[in-house]
């Protein structure tokens, strides 16, 4: 991994490359190892004012950890995962300053830019209202800065990495004995499993399920950057292209939607939020119709699958990112 300053700056995800004759127990240790420290180095850099991607990669960190352990979860019933319950409250923490993080950064801005091209009169309020969502993102950051500091956090941390070192000793249960064929075989049924769970909840109206939806989509997606490696390059950039799809179109009206209530809880700068509504409305509530159908994967073509990538021999895909 290259040299990064892990107190000013962002630390970025790095997927793991494909080793020759690994086994389950280390594949999955060093698949987790790579998550921890996503998300670890990034906590340990919460609280950097001029750096919000901090936050956004250990949010990121965060749930690539949580989408490894459910998507490895049949094959770690006999070592239970560490505790990470210790860490939500600065996670929960940090929703609320990336809520204000991408309204200030990202939404508001695109609105005015919007509202400038259409020569709309911007509210006379709109510099107060953006001086007071700093204000409360200012004390945000003093929550995160705060709980990513606190003891706890630093005990679960140092336990969850005790727990990764130690998996690959753990004696070998008879389900985690599987070849590279069969591994491969494996992930590719999760996978498919899981792209399932979306195709049949996709068409909805709902905002509380469609952000349901979202958190699937975002494990799904991190669970193929974190396999991409045992399975054929085709059909991880098929099941992720699919993901982050889904994950796009539910976030963008999300994103707004709640930078409106943040400025509706402003209190003197409802009536913004309000005329915001009428001037900028949200895009298409169906993610079906914006991502143009789900389609099925071909659960036929499992024979070919496996003895496409039964060998460490195409572990020259390990290098190309999907996205």
């Amino acid at each position: 991994m290259p040299a990064q300053n892990v107190t000013t700056a962002p630390f970025m995800a790095h997927p793991v490359a494909r080793q020759a004759k690994q086994r389950t127990e280390h594949i999955m240790a060093a698949i987790l190892l790579e998550n921890f420290m996503h998300m670890a180095l990034n906590v340990c850099a919460l609280g950097n004012p001029s750096e919000p991607e901090i936050t956004h990669q250990a949010r990121i960190g965060w749930r690539r950890v949580q989408s490894s352990l459910k998507f490895f979860k049949p094959l770690l019933s006999d070592f239970a995962p560490a505790p990470m319950a210790p860490l939500k409250p600065l996670i929960q923490a940090t929703d609320q300053l990336r809520n204000l993080d991408v309204a200030i950064d990202i939404t508001l801005p695109s609105w005015l830019a919007a509202l400038s091209a259409q020569a709309s009169k911007v509210p006379a309020h709109w510099t107060g209202m953006t001086r007071a969502l700093q204000a409360e993102r200012n004390s945000a950051l003093h929550e995160v800065n705060t709980l990513a500091h606190d003891p706890q956090t630093t005990r679960m941390l140092l336990n969850m990495a005790h727990w990764i070192a130690r998996l690959p000793l753990q004696p070998t249960p008879k389900h985690l004995a599987m070849d590279p064929k069969h591994l491969s075989a494996w992930i590719f049924k999760r996978l498919h499993s899981w792209h399932k769970r979306l195709q049949v909840s996709v068409d909805t109206l709902d905002l509380s399920h469609q952000h349901r939806l979202r958190i699937l989509a975002k494990q799904q997606r991190y669970a193929i950057e974190n396999v991409q490696a045992w399975v054929p390059h085709a059909w991880a950039q098929r099941f992720h292209s699919r993901a982050q799809k889904w994950q796009e179109v539910l976030g963008q009206q999300r994103d707004q939607t709640i930078a409106l209530a943040l400025i509706a809880q402003l209190g003197p700068y409802s009536d913004v939020a309000q005329w915001l509504q009428k001037q900028c409305p949200s895009p298409p509530g169906c993610p079906a119709q914006a991502i143009g159908g789900a389609g099925a994967t071909d659960l036929h073509t499992h024979k070919a699958y496996s003895s496409e990538f039964a060998q460490p021999k195409h572990s020259h895909r390990t290098h190309d990112h999907l996205g």
